[in-house]
């Protein structure tokens, strides 16, 4: 940025100072620094009116440049060196902001939501750090909004596909099993509460085979250890008209979150039931072959008869 001798003057009447730029919104953004500049268009307010700034960052022979300008009424010459490179500062808080800020809106997995956990904390840009606090906390909203929508939809899942055992349903066989747990955490006096109960094996999609366990997470917190806790879980072998159920508590702390616990149960139940569907198309084209040999069979037994009869 050009030396205009403003740096030890007093601010002038209509000058323009870096706080009196507000309300400040990434538009649109140029990343062209192979080529000497990056540019970047913000909607804001400059002392309470609406204006449109147009930053241009400069890489010249002397180092770096910088060029400031509004829409309504320029402000590039109202501003004193120091001022500019403090709104430079507060529009590049802005352009970190606004691209982390879109990018959470998007995201549409938990394990997305890790690797911009991740992303976020590996990332030391100045500006980013500004204005990381509100990144967490978006963060933290998207993945309670996932997690929430996952468990919701793999209960959706397990109604839809789920068969009564005896007849209950997915939700029965759950509440009777929390009522179960519930009980041991009371006999046995255990620091656990209960978050969630849910089916989570074959079927909990309908792909179970005959004696296939009925296969429970527990979602808990506490202090008791999650193999300690299996195991009181399994001392009495109990059982839902007669199918054994297989509980299998999980913390936060050690497996992981619920949701995320359900998401990788989604994806190994998806690729089961694949599975599953090609092995009953094995079985009907097996079935289909010896038809169609005992067909070619009785077709030439009949040829055979007609050759004898000639």
């Amino acid at each position: 940025m050009e030396d205009r001798n403003t740096e030890t003057k007093d601010i002038e009447q209509g000058m323009v100072m870096a706080a009196d730029v507000t309300d400040i919104r990434l538009a649109q953004a140029g990343y062209y620094w192979d080529a000497g500049y990056n540019e970047f268009d913000f909607l804001c307010k400059i002392n309470g009116e609406t204006d449109i700034i147009h930053m241009v960052q400069q890489r010249n022979d002397d180092g770096y440049g910088l060029v400031i300008r509004s829409e309504k009424d320029d402000i590039w010459e109202r501003l004193s060196g120091s001022e500019a490179f403090r709104l430079e500062e507060k529009l590049l808080d802005e352009v970190q902001y606004r691209t982390y800020h879109n990018r959470i809106k998007k995201l549409t997995s938990l394990s997305d939501c890790q690797e911009m956990h991740f992303e976020l904390m590996e990332n030391d840009n100045s500006n980013l750090n500004h204005v990381i606090g509100t990144l967490w906390t978006e963060l933290d909203q998207k993945e309670n909004m996932l997690s929430a929508k996952a468990i919701a939809d793999f209960r959706e899942q397990t109604e839809k596909h789920f068969h009564p055992v005896d007849g209950m349903n997915a939700g029965e066989i759950e509440e009777m099993v929390s009522y179960y747990v519930q009980a041991k955490i009371i006999e046995n006096d255990l620091d656990a509460q209960v978050e969630n109960v849910i089916l989570s094996g074959s079927r909990c999609r309908g792909i179970e085979k005959t004696g296939s366990d009925l296969d429970v997470v527990v979602d808990y917190k506490g202090t008791i250890r999650e193999d300690d806790f299996f195991n009181i879980l399994h001392e009495d072998g109990f059982a839902i008209a007669g199918i054994t159920v297989d509980i299998n508590p999980i913390t936060e702390d050690k497996t992981g979150p619920l949701a995320e616990y359900l998401e990788s149960a989604e994806q190994y139940l998806k690729e089961k039931a694949q599975v599953r569907k090609q092995e009953k198309t094995s079985v009907r084209e097996k079935i289909k072959q010896a038809k169609q040999i005992s067909q070619d069979r009785k077709t030439g037994n009949i040829e055979k008869s007609k050759n004898a009869e000639r």
